[in-house]
């Protein structure tokens, strides 16, 4: 049929942890359940292109409306032009690169960890070399995406509960609120090779990210994320794929002990263009913690942050920072004594974490020492949590659902630090 309809519940990808410190997608140890109404037209040019809108609201009444067109790129191409023969004869499946573009009216909720919801509208344009896919890491194979956006974003500080005129925020939060517009050119790649997506036994997963923003908007910056996983061990029977597989129950029953290393990190930089850009806004920012990141701490429960908060942020409102880094080593082996478990694919894991979350003004300020520069890699050092736990993980057709219980051995005093927790995510970390 050229239409398809679905109302029903689903799970909003945003609130997903990916890993790698992603500022707008690590508040929740679970995603937002959500009522979902969307539509999708298929094929009305003729050129096997895909328009879907959609309506979703979540149980803290956050909204989101958005309209996705995606076409196959060589259709916008003038036909037989050197471009056109270029992407159909030289590049390898040249046919399935894709072009879409995106509105979007979003209300992101922050407050558990910064006191604050944010309001997002949005265009942007992506050319990728696949179609149909949501988000890099549900990818079959490799993943490229080079991504134009604008966006208008206003924080909004949360209100006080009994004074009408009052804000329930920290200053640090207070100082933020108001609108920014952001103009961004982003490139991102997803490189998996194992032999499954979300619970891998054998094989190396890489990615990466580069975001530059700059005028016509108002904030300015550089920002640049990675990270890479590998794994491997004993077994009777392993099968090292192409990361395709979504389902834990065929590819990793018969690993035994496997051996897994994870290593992901990112930095950001300002950039003021002669003085165009000088806002630096803290929705750019790194906030890294939780599941799949830095286990024994919650989302956003570590790095910079301020003296208060809102009544139900842990610590004070976090505030971001400039670098990150996470590490994890750890070995897992299958679910014993009960089959129906082990035959589904759930793993008992073990796992030491190392990271911490920073800023870099000392580093890269042309005034600063090189007295200066080494205290502040002395104090990324130093800032370095780290954490030791075990628990529970299975790869499902949502992602990778893991349960943890952590035992943080090194933390600040104002870290906000939890032992057992339950994610569900896109990585391995």
């Amino acid at each position: 049929r050229w239409y398809s309809g679905y109302i029903g519940g689903g799970i909003k990808h945003e609130d997903l942890h990916t890993g790698g410190g992603v500022s707008s997608s690590n508040e929740s140890l679970l995603p937002k359940l959500q009522f979902e109404v969307s539509g999708k037209l298929q094929n009305l040019s003729g050129n096997l292109d895909t328009t879907m809108m959609r309506y979703l609201i979540d149980q803290t009444s956050s909204t989101t409306i958005s309209c996705v067109h995606e076409r196959p790129l060589h259709t916008v191409l003038p036909e037989y032009s050197p471009l056109y023969d270029w992407l159909l004869t030289s590049v390898p499946h040249g046919s399935k690169a894709s072009i879409s573009g995106r509105a979007m009216i979003d209300h992101l909720d922050y407050e558990w960890t910064r006191s604050y919801k944010e309001c997002q509208r949005l265009i942007s344009l992506k050319i990728a070399n696949v179609s149909n896919v949501p988000m890099p890491e549900l990818a079959k194979g490799g993943y490229m995406g080079l991504e134009w956006a604008l966006s208008f974003r206003d924080i909004m500080p949360r209100r006080h509960p009994t004074l009408p005129f009052a804000i329930d925020a920290s200053s640090e939060i207070a100082s933020q609120s108001g609108p920014s517009l952001k103009h961004s050119i982003k490139y991102e790649f997803h490189s998996n090779h194992t032999n499954d997506k979300f619970n891998p036994t054998s094989g190396i997963d890489v990615k990466g990210k580069v975001e530059v923003a700059g005028p016509p908007g108002d904030v300015g910056f550089l920002k640049m994320e990675g990270g890479i996983s590998a794994h491997g061990g004993f077994s009777s029977n392993a099968d090292s794929g192409n990361g395709n597989d979504t389902s834990s129950s065929n590819s990793n029953t018969n690993a035994g002990l496997t051996f897994h290393a994870a290593l992901q990190t990112g930095v950001l930089r300002p950039i003021t263009y002669g003085g165009l850009c000088e806002r630096r806004s803290i929705s750019d920012r790194f906030f890294t913690g939780g599941p799949m990141e830095l286990r024994g701490f919650v989302p956003g429960g570590i790095g910079p942050r301020a003296k208060t908060g809102g009544a139900t942020t842990p610590g004070g409102d976090s505030l971001g920072g400039d670098f990150f880094y996470t590490a994890t080593l750890a070995a897992s082996i299958p679910f014993p004594s009960i089959s129906m478990l082990r035959d589904n694919g759930v793993r008992l894991f073990t796992f030491a974490n190392a990271g911490t979350l920073t800023g870099l003004d000392a580093l890269f300020q042309g005034t600063s020492s090189t007295a200066d520069r080494k205290a502040s890699l002395m104090s990324i050092a130093r800032s370095t949590r780290t954490s030791i736990g075990g628990g529970l993980s299975v790869g499902t057709g949502f992602g990778r659902l893991e349960a943890t219980y952590a035992v943080p051995l090194r933390y600040s005093p104002r870290d906000a630090r939890r032992s057992v927790q339950v994610g569900l995510g896109f990585n391995f970390g």
